[in-house]
C-alpha cells in the first residue's frame, strides 16, 4: 500500500491541472510547482531516507511518513489557492521518502526464509509499478467523476486506516544506529531546489530576477558543500 501510494502520486496529479487552473486561476508555474514540488522533496530527502529509517527505526520512521503524507493530502484537498497546494505537496514528498525504505525493512524483517523475503520484495516492487502506471487512469477517473480535489482525498481515506493499522499492528524492528548526516540533504537539496525554482519560474519572472539570480548561484555553488 505504501509504495503504491508513493508512486501513483508522482504522476495522478498530472491529470488536475487543467482544472486546477480554472478553479484555483493558477498560473504556468504555479502548475509545474504542483507537479514538481512532490518530486523534488521527494528525491531530496530520498538520499537520506535509508538513514532515517536506521536512525528511527523503521516503524517510527514508516508511521511518521504515512502521517505527514496524510495530514499533507488534507490540507491539498482543502486548499483554496495553489500557494496552500503546492506547500504541503513539498511536505507529501518529504512524507513519502521514508515510506519507501522503511517498508521494504518491515516487510523483510518478517520473513521467515529466503524464499518469502524474495516474495515480499517482489510484491514491493510491483505494488510501486503499478502505482505508476495507474496513476494517469486512476487521476481521470477522480477527475471525471468529481474533481481535482478528490485526487488528494483519495490519499486521506486511504493513509488514515492505514496509519491506525500500522500504529496498531506493525512490529517494531531494532534501530541500525546510523550517523544522519543533516549537512549532506540540505547542501543536496539546495542544489536541486535551486536548480528547478530557476527553470521553472524564470521564463515568468526573468533570468535577470534577483530571486533568479540567487537560486541559480546556489545550485551552482552547493555541490561544493555537497562533497
Amino acid at each position: 500500500m505504501a509504495a503504491f501510494m508513493v508512486f501513483v502520486d508522482g504522476t495522478i496529479v498530472n491529470l488536475t491541472l487543467a482544472q486546477l487552473a480554472s478553479s484555483l486561476r493558477a498560473s504556468r508555474s504555479e502548475l509545474e510547482w504542483a507537479v514538481n514540488a512532490y518530486t523534488l522533496s521527494f528525491a531530496a530527502v530520498m538520499l537520506g531516507a535509508g538513514a532515517i529509517t536506521d536512525t528511527l527505526g523503521a516503524k517510527r520512521a514508516f508511521v511518521a511518513g504515512l502521517l505527514v503524507f496524510t495530514a499533507s493530502s488534507t490540507i491539498c484537498a482543502a486548499a483554496g489557492s495553489m500557494l496552500v497546494l503546492n506547500v504541503p505537496r513539498l511536505a507529501r514528498g518529504a512524507g513519502s521518502a521514508p515510506l519507501l525504505p522503511s517498508a521494504l525493512v518491515l516487510a523483510t524483517a518478517s520473513a521467515p526464509d529466503e524464499q518469502t523475503r524474495q516474495w515480499l520484495v517482489g510484491r514491493w516492487a510491483a505494488a510501486g509499478g503499478l502505482g505508476m502506471a495507474a496513476g494517469p487512469l486512476l487521476g481521470g477517473a477522480l477527475v471525471a467523476l468529481a474533481n481535482w480535489r478528490a485526487v488528494f482525498a483519495v490519499d486521506v481515506v486511504i493513509g488514515i486506516p492505514a496509519a491506525l493499522w500500522s500504529i496498531r499492528s506493525i512490529p517494531a524492528v531494532s534501530r541500525g544506529g546510523r550517523h544522519l548526516d543533516i549537512a549532506g540533504m540540505a547542501s543536496a537539496t539546495v542544489v536541486m531546489g535551486g536548480l528547478v525554482f530557476a527553470l521553472v519560474d524564470a521564463p515568468a519572472r526573468g533570468w535577470l530576477c534577483p530571486a533568479i539570480i540567487t537560486a541559480a548561484a546556489l545550485a551552482i555553488s552547493s555541490p561544493a558543500g555537497f562533497v
